[in-house]
């Protein structure tokens, strides 16, 4: 007996380092995957295999031993065997252990929420294996305690939309309010490779803004009144509206120095190739952005960014979040 779980990537379509803040983002699950297959064990170990990066860790109460994979092993498999755990000290009197196998078509560090979806298709497959129910909101905590691990102070977003999926607007310590969307559409996604820290990212806007108050303010009003905008356009289903928004993102987030001239030329030339408009999504200092775009023009675009040396992705939104299987 098996049990199975999907759960989706996310973009941030506007409001990313604000939202540490108190201003609302806008987030939106893609149809890109962390798929996690959990196993009964006849010990007590939890053994995590990842097929994408290849690393495997295993873990008892006594210690932890990596497998495969190196430090990085345990960094990123460490925190999924503690949140599979919780599953069990919460429903298994058993005391057996699990095989888990992770594949993940998820780029690693980039800003697509990999970590979050792993952790979320998880704690759903395990659930799934002890045939016991967790709702969503549950299965939400329990990643929040896997992203404390990997992040250190997560803002709560990549968990949410993992878990929830479709779009919301996203405070801080506020309860998520869903985006009606008048019609789904195609998000274009442009990888410069380079992976980065999300919490060094947040922390190195902390220290950047605290030392200019007025460009805080300033910012902060900014940001709000760009997500309250995107939340409108989404509603009208106003793709053109919407690309305006992502630009005046990107540029605030070109102030608070969190872009790159990479980012930057993929950014750009994504909209010289014709896009709505175009922003980096998730902490910066490398990763991804994104655009909206007309149906038309999207080849181009696509094309565009390979060219200018990014590795390009065309999704859709994912209008469910995370889902499981018992498998026989």
């Amino acid at each position: 007996m098996k049990g199975l779980a999907v759960a989706p990537a996310k973009v941030i379509l506007t409001g990313e380092h604000f939202v540490v803040y108190g201003t609302p983002a806008i987030v939106a699950a893609v149809n890109i995957h962390s798929k996690a297959i959990v196993s009964r064990r006849k010990d007590r170990s939890i053994v995590v295999r990842s097929s994408s990066p290849r690393c495997a860790i295993s873990v008892n109460s006594a210690h932890s031993k990596v497998l495969r994979g190196g430090k990085n092993a345990r960094t990123m498999l460490e925190p999924i065997c503690h949140v599979a755990r919780a599953v069990l000290e919460q429903f298994d009197s058993e005391g057996k252990g699990l095989d888990i196998q992770i594949d993940s078509a998820i780029p690693v560090g980039v800003g697509l929420g990999s970590s979050a979806a792993v952790s979320v298709s998880t704690i759903a497959a395990t659930a799934k294996l002890l045939r016991r129910r967790l709702d969503r909101e549950a299965i939400r905590s329990l990643a929040f305690q896997s992203e404390r691990l990997i992040h250190n102070i997560p803002s709560g977003i990549d968990q949410t939309i993992s878990t929830f999926g479709g779009v919301i607007a996203y405070g801080k310590e506020k309860p998520f309010q869903r985006v009606p969307l008048r019609r789904a559409f195609p998000i274009i996604i442009g990888n410069t490779g380079k992976t980065r820290s999300t919490g060094a990212m947040v922390s190195k806007v902390r220290n950047f803004l605290s030392k200019r108050s007025s460009l805080e303010r300033q910012a902060m009003k900014s940001a709000e009144r760009i997500s309250r905008g995107a939340f409108a356009a989404l509603r009208h289903g106003d793709r053109r509206k919407l690309g305006e928004l992502m630009t005046q993102n990107h540029e605030l987030l070109r102030q608070i120095r969190v872009s790159t001239k990479h980012l930057d030329r993929l950014v750009s030339t994504a909209r010289e190739a014709g896009a709505f408009g175009a922003k980096l999504t998730g902490a910066g200092g490398g990763g991804c952005m994104i655009a909206v775009a007309p149906t038309d023009g999207i080849r181009n675009i696509l094309e565009a960014i390979r060219v200018a040396g990014g590795t390009p992705y065309l999704v859709n939104i994912e209008r469910e979040g995370v889902r499981s299987w018992l498998l026989r």
